[in-house]
C-alpha cells in the first residue's frame, strides 16, 4: 500500500525524534530562523558538534534582524572550533539580503533562497520542506543512505541520484513534508548508520532489500586525492608579542595568520631579507613537519624559529602581544601552531 512506508518512518519518528534546540521554536519566525542558521551549520558537520556552536550563537543572534547587524570578526568568533568559515560568512551576508530586500522574511521560495550565498539546492530544499512544510525533500548522506539500502540500489551508475529522488517521490508523504524530511534524515542518522545499521529497531526491515540480503555496502567509494603542499612557518617572539602576516587568500584574508611562504620559495634569499624584515643571526629550522589538515589539502609545515628582527619593511608584518592572543581571531592553522605552543610540544628556541 502507498501510505505503509511513509506511515511507519513518520510513527517512528514521533517516538524517536532527538530534542534538537533547532527543533524548539516559539513561532513561525522562530522556526524558520533556526532551521536557517542550522542547516548552514549543519553543512558537513555533526549534529552533536553544531549543538553547542548553535546554541551559543542563538544567544548573541536571536533573530534575523540582530544577525543582519553584526560585524563579521564577532559571528567569526562564536565559529571559532566549527570549521568552514565561508559558512559563517555566507549565513551573515543572507542574513544582511533578506534583511534588506525582503523585508526581514525568508522567502518561501525554492529559486530565491538558491540566489542567496552560501544556499545550493540540498539547503534550499531542506528549508524549503523542513521551515516551510512545502513538497520538498533535501538528500543529505543520511537520506541518501537510507533510501539506497531501503531498495537495494547500488551506486554504481551515472542515474544513482536520479533514482533515489524518484523513490523519494513514489515514498514521500503526502502532507507533512516537514516532519517527514526530518524523519528521513533521522532513520539514516540514529538507525541506518554507515557501519552496523541497528536493523533490530528498524520499523522498516520487513520492507528493506539490504536487510533480507544482508549486504548493506551500497556505495562504491572513491577516495579524494589529497594534495599535499610544503610551506614554511615564520615563528618570531619579540618582547612577548609574536609575528603575524595579513593573508591575501581569499579562505585567510579575515583571520590572523603566523606568516606561512611556499617550500618552492628560497627561504634565505637577499630578496626576503631586504624586502621583508631584517634578523640578527641565521633562523633555525626545526625538521619535524607540522602537519595540518585543510579538506583534501594537507600541510607540510616547516617551523623557522627567529632569535631577533631587527626592522620590518613590510606592512603587511605585525605584531600581536602573547598574552593577548587568545583575543584575536586566529586561522585554524595558526590556532592549532599557537596550543602547541602554550602546552609546550612546541619550544621557543
Amino acid at each position: 500500500m502507498k501510505n505503509v512506508l511513509p506511515n511507519k518512518i513518520l510513527a517512528w519518528y514521533d517516538n524517536h525524534q532527538r530534542d534538537l534546540p533547532w527543533r524548539r521554536y516559539r513561532g513561525f519566525q522562530d522556526r524558520i530562523y533556526k532551521v536557517l542558521v542550522s542547516e548552514f551549520m549543519l553543512q558537513q558537520t555533526q549534529v552533536k558538534t553544531v549543538i553547542p556552536f548553535f546554541n551559543k550563537f542563538l544567544k548573541a543572534f536571536p533573530n534575523l534582524k540582530k544577525l543582519s547587524k553584526a560585524n563579521l570578526n564577532k559571528v567569526y568568533k562564536l565559529w571559532q572550533g566549527l570549521g568552514y568559515y565561508s559558512r559563517a560568512k555566507n549565513l551573515l551576508n543572507t542574513a544582511k539580503i533578506v534583511q534588506s530586500q525582503h523585508k526581514g522574511i525568508l522567502p518561501a521560495d525554492f529559486e530565491t533562497l538558491k540566489s542567496f550565498p552560501g544556499i545550493g539546492d540540498y539547503t534550499a530544499s531542506a528549508i524549503m520542506a523542513i521551515a516551510f512544510n512545502k513538497d520538498f525533500i533535501g538528500v543529505d548522506g543520511n537520506v541518501e543512505r537510507f533510501v539506497a539500502r531501503l531498495f537495494g540500489y547500488k551506486n554504481n551508475k551515472k542515474n544513482f541520484k536520479n533514482s533515489i529522488l524518484l523513490k523519494l517521490k513514489e515514498i514521500k508523504s503526502e502532507d507533512n513534508f516537514s516532519k517527514f524530511a526530518q524523519a528521513l534524515m533521522e532513520m539514516g542518522a540514529l538507525i541506518c548508520t554507515p557501519q552496523n545499521p541497528r536493523c533490530n529497531i528498524c520499523p522498516l526491515k520487513q520492507n528493506c532489500i539490504s536487510f533480507k540480503k544482508k549486504d548493506f555496502d551500497y556505495k562504491i567509494i572513491n577516495k579524494k586525492k589529497v594534495n599535499i603542499k610544503k610551506y614554511y612557518l615564520l615563528y618570531a617572539l619579540e618582547k612577548n608579542k609574536i609575528l603575524f602576516f595579513n593573508n591575501k587568500n581569499k579562505l585567510l584574508q579575515d583571520f590572523a595568520n603566523l606568516p606561512l611562504i611556499s617550500y618552492k620559495k628560497n627561504l634565505f634569499d637577499m630578496n626576503f631579507k631586504k624586502n621583508s624584515f631584517h634578523f640578527e643571526g641565521e633562523p633555525k629550522i626545526i625538521k619535524k613537519n607540522f602537519v595540518h589538515n585543510i579538506s583534501n589539502i594537507k600541510m607540510l609545515i616547516k617551523i623557522v624559529f627567529f632569535k631577533r628582527i631587527k626592522k620590518i619593511n613590510d606592512n603587511q608584518f605585525y605584531w600581536i602581544d602573547y598574552n593577548k592572543i587568545d583575543n584575536s581571531l586566529l586561522s585554524s592553522f595558526s590556532k592549532k601552531f599557537i596550543e602547541l605552543v602554550k602546552t609546550k610540544k612546541i619550544k621557543y628556541v
